[in-house]
């Protein structure tokens, strides 16, 4: 991991590259990882990666629960892109996991605290049940 972290500081020197709690982006420049952790090491790169993924998408800012899908599997697809260039193996497998787990979350909060059914999101994020129309949001989650 560290020789990661070596590698990417000298790449992005613009980064400001620093242990913390988790594995974030920070905008505009903070990268941050995790070192008190469960991951294998080869996650944890992965992870660094993602995170650096979505640095160079640039993208951050969402509305909608598919908005920040889009953008994690982007950023994804970058981490796919990095591993190559830095010589590491990339597992589809744990990419995918994460991203259900985002999937999973976003289908539990869809459902209508009332009657249980799916509701549907708008563009401003709010939560509509189509049989007994409460309507709610949940709280954005970090990414």
């Amino acid at each position: 991991m560290q020789n990661l972290i070596k590698k990417l500081a000298k790449a992005y020197p613009e980064l400001e590259i620093k242990a913390g709690d988790r594995f974030q982006f920070t905008p505009p420049n903070q990268l941050f990882y995790a070192t008190d952790t469960e991951y294998s090491d080869a996650e944890a790169q992965l992870l660094l990666l993602h995170e650096l993924g979505h640095y160079l998408i640039g993208e951050t800012d969402y509305h909608t629960d598919i908005e920040l899908l889009e953008i994690e599997a982007k950023a994804w697809a970058k981490a796919k892109d990095l591993c190559k260039k830095y010589g590491l193996e990339y597992n589809e497998d744990f990419a995918e996991d994460r991203l259900d787990s985002y999937r999973n979350y976003f289908h539990f909060t869809s459902l209508c605290k009332n009657c249980q059914l799916a509701g549907y999101q708008d563009d401003r994020g709010n939560y509509h049940c189509p049989l007994c129309n409460s309507t709610w949001k949940h709280e954005k989650i970090p990414h």
